[in-house]
């Protein structure tokens, strides 16, 4: 399983290569004149949705959507629709997209093929073909930046090229990232409590793919959070409890920073790291922790003896939505 810890310390080629493809993805006429991005993908795929959201709130754009499920929204008709699935065999997406075409949207596939591309090609939609990787989770670069790339092209979305540019170098800082992961690994070894990934809401995708990647690399739950929203509700029993550990996304900004650690304060957590995301942009730091978290959690499952690329409860859960949701398979 070294492999799998090695592919993702090299996501700066499949990265910079996935960006280069998404620009020169050419859209259909029409598409870029839509008012709205819908994004519909599972796990990974919609985690990359997640991202294009909050980068669209904080740089400027169309409103990016995130289904996550099989139902497209009802007002789809004419807005930009992503179908994204690392497989192109993800029931749920595949269902997304075909209804969403259906109903009058724009729809592009985002796979490395299955039966959402076969489907994609039959009515006439564009594919965007990404590179393979072990498991889709490992593949978010591919997804996230072609994306990014194809929503840039087609002027949908005001990151400037020099947040891009800046955000591919820092997936070249290996040595870096190792070592903070190396650093996370420690803590979550040798602390104990139930675990909480805090953010601010501008990097709560941070978090979110952090949960996620803990619970499918190193079979790890943990819960994701947000300031100033915990502050609002979860602060209470965190204070009460006593027994919790805090991870702090801490992107350098304030007055995120200030918020973040005087929530912990208040929280009184057994335990407390700080995950300080690297990087001039925001961008690059929401990638830097999207890195980060998928470092760490592959070298935790490996270093609890734990084999991180298999995920076989999940597989099961797929097989039970195909046998009884009765959502499309295809088109």
């Amino acid at each position: 399983m070294a492999g799998f810890y090695e592919y993702y310390l090299g996501w700066a080629g499949p990265a910079r290569r996935a960006y280069s493809s998404g620009v020169a993805l050419q859209l259909p006429q029409g598409y870029a004149r839509a008012g709205e991005v819908v994004v519909c993908g599972m796990g990974g795929s919609g985690a990359a949705g997640d991202y294009l959201a909050a980068l669209s709130a904080r740089y400027g754009g169309l409103p990016v959507y995130v289904v996550k499920s099989a139902e497209p929204p009802a007002w789809v008709r004419g807005s930009l629709v992503y179908a994204v699935s690392f497989s192109g065999n993800t029931r749920e997406t595949l269902s997304c997209a075909s209804r969403a075409y259906r109903l009058g949207g724009l729809v592009v596939a985002v796979t490395t093929g299955g039966r959402l591309a076969s489907w994609a090609r039959s009515v006439g939609a564009p594919v965007a073909l990404v590179e393979e990787a072990p498991a889709p989770r490992a593949g978010w670069p591919q997804l996230f930046y072609t994306l990014l790339g194809s929503l840039k092209a087609a002027g949908l979305i005001q990151v400037p090229e020099s947040h891009v540019e800046e955000s591919l170098q820092l997936l070249g800082e290996r040595e870096r990232a190792e070592a903070e992961a190396g650093e996370l690994v420690a803590w979550l070894r040798e602390s104990r409590g139930r675990l909480a990934v805090l953010a601010p809401e501008p990097y709560y995708p941070v978090a979110v793919r952090a949960v996620s990647e803990l619970a499918e690399n190193a079979k790890t739950s943990a819960v994701a959070m947000q300031v100033p929203e915990a502050g609002h509700n979860l602060l209470e029993a965190l204070a009460r409890d006593g027994d919790s550990r805090l991870l702090l996304i801490d992107p350098g900004e304030e007055p995120w920073s200030t918020l973040l650690h005087e929530f912990a304060g208040l929280a009184r957590p057994a335990s407390i790291h700080v995950a300080r995301l690297q990087g001039g942009s925001p961008l690059s730091r929401m990638v830097w922790g999207t890195w980060l978290a998928g470092l760490a959690s592959v070298r935790l499952a490996l270093e609890e003896g734990l084999e991180p690329e298999p995920v076989k409860t999940i597989k099961a859960f797929r097989r039970v939505v195909e046998e009884t949701s009765g959502w499309d398979a295809h088109s």
